[in-house]
């Protein structure tokens, strides 16, 4: 086989211009993070729906009998609940620099934090009703679905 070195038959083929050949264009950079914080944000709101369908069911179970020991579950789901809301916090106020909804959310977590210490702590030591303790977990309960919307 014989390869034609000269150059007389390139003069057939087109020379691609720099007009006529198409840009690649990068995308945003941010828009795989966005799409990752999307998912995680998903993926945290559905964690928080499932801590809060566990706390119904020891909330329940609380209002059948009113234990220590379901007390003491219902702060563990609480404090979960919590930390993912916390996370989220965190993410929102990462996102949006300092902003409003972030901080009043870490507000809140403070703030039920100290209730469920002040339920626990006021049953063991006696002083409220059982009435009162689950009227305090409604409010608690409460707060939580403030923190989901």
């Amino acid at each position: 086989m014989k390869i034609d070195r000269d150059k007389k038959g390139l003069s057939n083929y087109t020379s691609l211009k720099k007009a006529e050949v198409p840009e690649v264009r990068r995308g945003t950079s941010s828009s795989f993070g966005q799409e990752l914080n999307q998912k995680q944000g998903i993926n945290r709101q559905y964690k928080m729906q499932e801590i809060l369908a566990e706390i119904d069911k020891v909330n329940e179970r609380l209002g059948r009998s009113l234990n220590i020991n379901d007390l003491m579950t219902y702060k563990m789901l609480v404090k979960n609940f919590l930390k993912e809301a916390s996370l989220e916090a965190f993410e929102l106020d990462k996102q949006r620099g300092r902003s409003r909804r972030g901080r009043s959310m870490l507000l809140t977590i403070k703030t039920i934090d100290k209730e469920i210490e002040e339920v626990i702590n006021d049953f063991i030591k006696n002083k409220t009703a059982p009435t009162e303790v689950l009227e305090q977990l409604d409010k608690i309960k409460g707060m939580l679905l403030d923190l989901m919307a």
